[in-house]
């Protein structure tokens, strides 16, 4: 049972801490802790003259993670924080609001559902990367897709993908995606990439602008491991490695990127059957255009 929910606030958004007071209000009123990160503390009080609510360094203090923003932010939190197995709870204001569960509107009622256990957990396959490049090694988690770009090069790039060792596919492109079912309608999409129904246990490596045919996305198993390999013959400046839409570093000749399944699920809260996969891709995508 949730009795204690931390909110992860995007400051960009300009009535993210208005929409947080009266988020924390009906969370009191059906018995529901509502606690701050120690970040946003400061923020805090110089918008409201009363006392924030309790703050905390970390989400494991909390049983739940509230988060207020759109897309991005969810992506952002569930990235830094999966670690920690909590449940994460969208509360949308951002623009299409695809991974977000509840509108600003619908706060009293999703949050009395979350007080009575009204509600399912959503498992939400994640990427674990490593880049192993010159300058040094880095690793984290990625939601939607880890990508290898041209970046601010003008030129195409080349690049050797693996799995479990053997050579899928030798790209000549813009880049390469490696994407999560989940990332199937992001990044992946816009580069022609197959809409992936997010309870199908896969990893989809799609490339981007290739300059043959025949270079396709393809969907591989989720237990195998990825390798990306910057295979040119000269030096080449300015290819950059991103991941959910974040640059991370720049990559060059020989450095590799690893890629496979998080050992970590993402745990969405969901709160009624009436918002499903399938009614988001006919009013979210459908929307976005118009």
């Amino acid at each position: 049972m949730i009795r204690r929910a931390v909110f992860y606030l995007n400051h960009v958004k300009t009535d993210v801490f208005q929409t947080a007071k009266e988020c924390a209000a009906v969370c009191r009123r059906y018995g529901i802790a509502p606690l701050l990160l120690s970040a946003d503390e400061e923020a805090w009080r110089t918008r409201f003259s009363e006392e924030p609510p309790e703050t905390v360094d970390m989400p494991a203090q909390a049983d739940a993670i509230f988060v207020f923003g759109g897309d991005g932010t969810v992506l952002r939190a569930m990235d830094e924080y999966v670690e920690l197995g909590r449940p994460f709870l969208g509360i949308n204001l951002g623009r299409l609001g695809f991974l977000p569960e509840v509108q600003t509107g619908e706060m009293d009622a999703a949050i009395e559902r979350v007080s009575r256990g009204a509600y399912t957990l959503e498992h939400r396959m994640m990427l674990s990367y490593t880049a192993e490049s010159r300058t040094g090694r880095i690793s984290g988690y990625a939601t939607n897709e880890v990508s290898v770009s041209r970046g601010l090069s003008q030129r195409m790039i080349a690049m050797d993908v693996r799995a479990d060792g053997v050579l899928v596919e030798h790209y000549i492109a813009d880049g390469v995606l490696a994407a999560s079912p989940t990332g199937s309608t992001a990044y992946s999409l816009s580069a022609g990439g197959p809409i992936i129904s997010p309870d199908v246990q896969c990893l989809l490596v799609n490339p981007i602008c290739p300059h043959t045919l025949v270079s396709r996305p393809i969907i591989l198993s989720d237990r195998c491991e990825l390798e990306i390999n910057l295979n040119m013959r000269e030096k080449r400046e300015g290819i950059q490695l991103s991941a959910d839409g974040v640059t991370l570093c720049e990559l060059s000749v020989g450095d590799r990127v690893l890629l496979r399944r998080s050992p970590s699920d993402a745990l969405m809260l969901r709160l009624g059957t009436e918002r499903n996969f399938y009614s988001l891709l006919k009013s979210k995508l459908v929307q976005s255009y118009l």
